[in-house]
């Protein structure tokens, strides 16, 4: 139901039937969910600011969005040579709704994934999907909540699997293998004193605070999550042991290098006391971590001469426990089931006090599912699919009986409007995916960007790079690709916002679009006929003909998208403007790439700066769309430009419209306008700057604004014409969007190119941060670790008078 919208029966001239059929059924997209023109609008600002007086919850994740550290400075300060984030797309914090008392259960995963980058909310594509799938087990759909341990994406995993350690059990000594998380990346991530958790920790407390009534249900999918949600409960005075925690006296950790081993996957390397690879030296050869065979081949050597080895290894000997561990949760990750609040054992955060100072009063239940990933390997090593499909089910329902002594508590989540809640029917769970909604996404998002499967990969060779729509390459013109990471901005930004999703300045944290309002919303999904829209021409079809099979240049599965861009409050100027670029694909907002920065030039210097509003001829791509198929679109489109803009006139009287392109030309009706004047910008393929001066120096005959000279320039959009979730680096540095070439792809699968001066910017921590890294590489130093950069010699030597023999450390077991 929720594609009705591209199925509906009608033809051309059907759309105020159509629009009956939507208000009727579209009303709910989706067996209940919200309405279709649902979108997410940011956190709502009190309409005098968030002044003292005003400072309300939104306000408070405002600040907190902030607040976001730089993760990859910090991690340049404590993890070492390895940068372990990817910086260019920026933090990901959350996809959820924030009004009072929305969210029922909070997911949390690792980290976001390719199409989580491009689309701009976490849990999107597979992950999200499954995610989606498990909520709505429960009957809840949209009051699903999902945030990652770290905002941005990581390098590798968290923690590496395969580890080695030495078990000593009296004089008997084993070499053993678990998941181990490195010094670093705990220091990093994990520990109570590093700016990353106790962000992480407010995040979860502000989500916990919003929806005291409603919220039931944390899912944690990884080990990065489940140590992620025991952090946050032992900085709330509650205590989680580490799985090993018995064994920490029996357990000596040795120093180990994480090794590329090929896609996103690592592998442990020792380490020498020279500080080189000890497998190497060992075998007196150079190794390949990414060959299986080259793996089995080292563990095979450490197990066969164990003895030899151990005369090698560095071991630190650091740590509570001696053992060279910061934390006993280091190996194997947190046990949930010693989890402990108020000196009772419990799987609840019922009794945690919030940052507010109130207590959690209602039970909030923590449970830990297979990865979605993992589940998927359930299937498809399986005989066959349904085989595969129950298993992975049953694996689920393992862990999700731990909630049975809460239900026979009283414990419930009550479904979403139009739901049921199939645990509390008794049904097992069902293992599947389900699509994600308009609501948790920016107004205009296209349906590419709510994708409830993986459709996305990370350009080979460009990190900065994220192509949408496909899994595969693509055709896309790489000195093209190269003159968009170039580009420069037309106006410089404070590097300080670089890393993050909210500008941090107080003139700029609280600037954004929450929207059109859910009325402009319901015209403009309300009145398209897709069906018309997208109907291939005789004789073609996509598959064999591409792109051309269309009239419109943007494949059905990417949808509508960037409607408008500016402000529907009195707006001075009122913008008709045909399709340019791609960009509006990323940015959910109509005309962002370069021929809307031109216009932005034209805005400023007639004084009109950001009091203007565009509206699109039509919300697809139309890039090289010829007449005819320009002429049959605007037919099948001309409702829904006929609704948008009456209800726009009727309620505001803007000084002048402007018509960019043709296209915008010919579709603006007369009988809508009226007496205002109107000024038609011409454009010329390959110059995005063409008309306007042109437009310029006609508006000034008018005199109709206060004007003096023009210089045709592009500016940055307005941050008032972009919604909350938008990167600093968005509505800058011309287009940041292009499609594929080729049959297969044109139309279909994109690239989003973030710009170089965005990622390469030296952007510094906070003071308060560089203040708490500071104080925690001391208390490191002070405590006898190894230290980030510092060299193993030096270590050691820095060591050697506090340093235990070997035969001290093993008990004389060698």
């Amino acid at each position: 139901v929720s594609s009705l919208s591209q199925t509906s029966v009608g033809t051309e001239n059907s759309m105020k039937n159509l629009s009956f059929i939507f208000s009727i059924i579209l009303t709910f997209h989706a067996y209940g969910k919200l309405p279709l023109w649902s979108y997410d609008k940011g956190p709502v600002v009190p309409e005098k600011g968030c002044s003292q007086e005003l400072y309300s919850m939104n306000c408070e994740l405002i600040d907190l969005t902030a607040r976001i550290p730089n993760m990859p400075a910090l991690s340049d300060a404590l993890y070492g040579r390895s940068q372990k984030f990817r910086p260019a797309f920026g933090p990901i914090p959350w996809r959820m709704r924030l009004e009072k008392d929305a969210v029922k259960i909070l997911f949390m995963g690792q980290d976001g994934t390719h199409i989580a980058e491009a689309a701009g909310r976490p849990a999107t594509a597979g992950f999200g999907g499954r995610a989606q799938d498990f909520a709505n087990f429960f009957g809840v759909d949209e009051g699903a909540a999902f945030i990652n341990a770290y905002s941005f994406t990581i390098k590798g995993q968290y923690g590496i699997y395969n580890s080695p350690y030495v078990y000593t059990n009296g004089e008997a000594l084993s070499i053993r293998k678990a998941n181990i998380v490195s010094n670093e990346l705990w220091s990093l991530s994990m520990d109570q004193r590093s700016p990353i958790t106790q962000w992480r920790n407010d995040l979860i407390d502000w989500i916990i605070k919003n929806n005291k009534n409603s919220m039931k249900l944390i899912v944690l999918f990884g080990g990065a999550a489940r140590d992620a949600i025991a952090t946050y409960v032992e900085s709330k005075g509650g205590d989680v042991k580490g799985r090993y925690e018995d064994h920490m006296t029996n357990i000596q950790v040795p120093l180990t290098k994480s090794e590329y081993a090929g896609g996103n996957n690592t592998f442990p390397s020792l380490v020498s006391k020279s500080g080189r690879d000890l497998y190497e030296e060992m075998l007196g050869k150079k190794l390949s971590y990414s060959s299986t065979k080259n793996q089995k081949e080292v563990q095979q050597d450490l197990k066969s001469r164990l003895t030899e080895y151990l005369k090698e290894m560095v071991f630190t000997q650091s740590g509570p426990y001696k053992n060279g561990l910061m934390n006993s949760a280091q190996i194997g990750g947190f046990d949930l089931d010693t989890m402990t609040v108020n000196g009772v054992e419990t799987r609840s955060l019922k009794g945690l006090k919030l940052n507010d100072g109130s207590v959690i009063e209602n039970d909030i239940i923590v449970i830990s599912l297979p990865h979605p990933s993992s589940l998927s390997r359930t299937v498809m090593d399986a005989d066959d699919y349904y085989t595969g499909k129950k298993a992975a089910s049953a694996r689920v329902m393992k862990d999700v009986r731990v909630l049975k002594k809460y239900v026979d508590a009283g414990w419930k989540i009550t479904a979403d409007p139009g739901k049921i809640n199939h645990f509390a029917e008794g049904e097992d769970y069902n293992y599947g995916r389900s699509d994600i909604g308009p609501e948790f996404y920016d107004f205009g998002t296209p349906k590419n960007r709510m994708v409830s499967k993986s459709t996305a990969k990370r350009m080979s060779g460009n990190a900065n790079v994220v192509i949408i729509g496909t899994r595969d390459n693509g055709e896309f013109s790489k000195s093209k690709i190269k003159e968009m990471t170039k580009a420069l901005p037309g106006e410089s930004l404070v590097s300080s916002n670089l890393f993050i999703a909210r500008p941090r300045s107080i003139e700029e944290r609280y600037v954004f679009d929450s929207g059109p309002g859910e009325k402009m919303a319901k015209i403009m999904k309300t009145n398209l006929n897709f069906k018309a829209v997208f109907t291939e021409k005789t004789g073609m079809n996509f598959k064999n003909d591409g792109i051309k099979a269309y009239d419109v240049k943007s494949h059905p599965d990417v949808g509508d998208f960037g409607h408008y861009r500016g402000t529907f409050n009195n707006p001075e100027v009122v913008i008709l403007a045909d399709p340019d670029g791609y960009d509006d694909i990323i940015t959910a907002r109509a005309l962002t790439g370069t021929r809307g920065q031109y216009l932005q030039s034209l805005m400023s210097d007639i004084g009109v700066n950001d009091n203007y509003l565009v509206i699109k001829t039509v919300p697809f791509a139309m890039d090289g769309a010829s007449e005819d198929e320009w002429a049959r679109t605007l037919a099948r489109t001309e409702d829904y430009r006929k609704e948008i803009l009456t209800s726009i006139l009727s309620k505001n009287r803007p000084k002048i419209i402007l018509t960019d392109g043709l296209n915008a030309k010919k579709a603006l009706d007369p009988l809508l306008y009226g007496d205002i004047p109107v000024v038609s910008l011409t454009r010329k393929p390959g110059i995005p700057s063409f008309g306007i001066n042109k437009a310029f120096q006609e508006i000034k005959k008018l005199s109709l604004f206060k004007v003096q000279a023009h210089n045709t320039r592009m500016l940055n959009i307005p941050r008032t014409h972009l919604s909350f979730y938008a990167r600093v680096w968005e509505g800058t540095s011309g287009d940041r969007v292009i499609t594929s070439a080729g049959t297969k792809y044109e139309g279909l699968a994109f690239a989003e190119v973030v710009p170089s001066w965005a990622f390469k910017q030296k952007a510094k921590l906070t003071d308060i941060n560089q203040i708490k890294i500071e104080r925690l590489l001391k208390e490191l130093l002070q405590e006898g670790y190894k230290l980030p950069y510092e060299t193993v010699p030096h270590f050691l030597k820095r060591q050697e008078k506090s340093a235990l023999t070997l035969n001290e450390l093993f008990m004389n077991a060698i």
